[in-house]
């Protein structure tokens, strides 16, 4: 049976080339969306998802054909699911995008209507009847889906094997002490192991290479204060501040303002070795950096706060908008990792523009 999942689809090289236009800023959507209101990463990738939709394929009607793939066996005849409007199609689809699966066959959800709305409660339903598969076979088997109206592009970097710059790397790491090593080596592992190879990019994977990242960094942190440790307060400079805390709340003090004395003065947590860290690998950068961490408004969008949503379980995992926000503090997340690991382990890093180019005045 052949893969008829993306019939009518564009061209590769108009997807590729309208890809590149949503991103933008002269692109009339783009600039809309932006102007009332929305980032522009958000616009630019929202407008992208608008163009894909309008290329539907007629023959899908109002349905949303998709690839199941993973760890089993396809069906002998079509099953459906009446309460989620899905039908699941019979036979296994060979040479599809989906390479690296031992079984893909394809499904059909019913869409109210041809729209980013419609779009996202197909992606909902599908996603709760994934999870009931998966929990039913007690999370023994892989399994996903791909749609090429969703799913993330097929691109990546591919290229050469890397020779030159390793053994420096090596030699970095091995001048470490002991403990330092140690962490520095957790936070490579945790850059290398959550990213997808090109064979498998259908597969989205912002969310784990974001855990992965802040996994990264909380390591970095680590091993930045044991190389320089923080400078901690002696006790009457401790009970002088403290004083001050108290006058300046006029000795009048809640439940919230009590766990914040104790958070700035007993026990200062992740925070405070998170910005000690910045300001002795960051340089200049360190303040804008501490900001998008930690104190950027509102608060959902602090590096810190995106982390917690996705570890805590309450970031929404079926929203296509909210993958495309954190793919954007993904980004930024990456640069600050790599800037850490580039004062710890000397190499050739990626650097953000001077910090009045990204922050403005702070």
């Amino acid at each position: 049976m052949e893969d008829d999942t993306k019939d009518n689809a564009p061209p590769k090289s108009e997807v590729a080339r309208t890809t590149l236009s949503a991103a933008d800023a002269h692109v009339p959507r783009t600039r809309e969306l932006h102007q009332g209101g929305l980032p522009y990463f958000i616009a630019a990738h929202l407008a992208e998802l608008e163009r894909r939709i309008e290329w539907w394929p007629e023959k899908w009607g109002k349905n949303l054909r998709v690839l199941l793939y993973g760890d089993f066996d396809p069906l002998d005849e079509d099953c459906e699911y009446p309460s989620l409007g899905i039908m699941i199609r019979a036979g296994k689809l060979e040479n599809t995008v989906i390479s690296s699966a031992r079984c893909v066959i394809e499904a059909e959800v019913s869409v109210s209507e041809r729209s980013v709305p419609g779009l996202q409660n197909a992606i909902e339903r599908l996603n709760t009847f994934l999870g009931a598969w998966t929990i039913i076979d007690w999370g023994n088997r892989g399994v996903g889906f791909w749609s090429y109206l969703t799913g993330p592009s097929n691109g990546g970097i591919s290229g050469p094997f890397k020779v030159d710059g390793i053994e420096d790397v090596v030699a970095g790491i091995d001048r470490l002490n002991p403990e330092v090593r140690r962490k520095v080596r957790a936070a490579l592992y945790w850059i290398r192991d959550p990213k997808e190879m090109l064979v498998n990019r259908f597969r989205n994977e912002t969310l784990r290479l974001y855990a992965g990242y802040f996994n990264a960094f909380e390591c970095l942190v680590e091993a930045v204060c044991l190389i320089v440790p923080r400078t901690k307060a002696n006790r009457k400079q401790r009970d002088e501040a403290i004083a001050q805390f108290l006058a300046d709340r006029q000795w009048h003090l809640d439940v919230d303002s009590v766990r914040e004395c104790y958070k700035l003065f007993v026990d200062p947590g992740f925070v405070a070795k998170a910005k000690h860290a910045l300001i002795v690998c960051c340089g200049d950068r360190a303040t804008g950096y501490i900001k998008e961490c930690f104190s950027v408004k509102p608060k959902e969008d602090q590096l810190y706060a995106v982390r917690n949503t996705i570890n805590h379980g309450d970031v929404d995992f079926d929203s296509l908008r909210e993958h495309i926000r954190i793919d954007q503090k993904l980004n930024r997340l990456q640069i600050i990792v790599f800037a850490m690991l580039g004062r710890i382990i000397p190499f050739k890093c990626p650097l953000d523009p001077p910090p009045s180019a990204i922050y403005g005045n702070l």
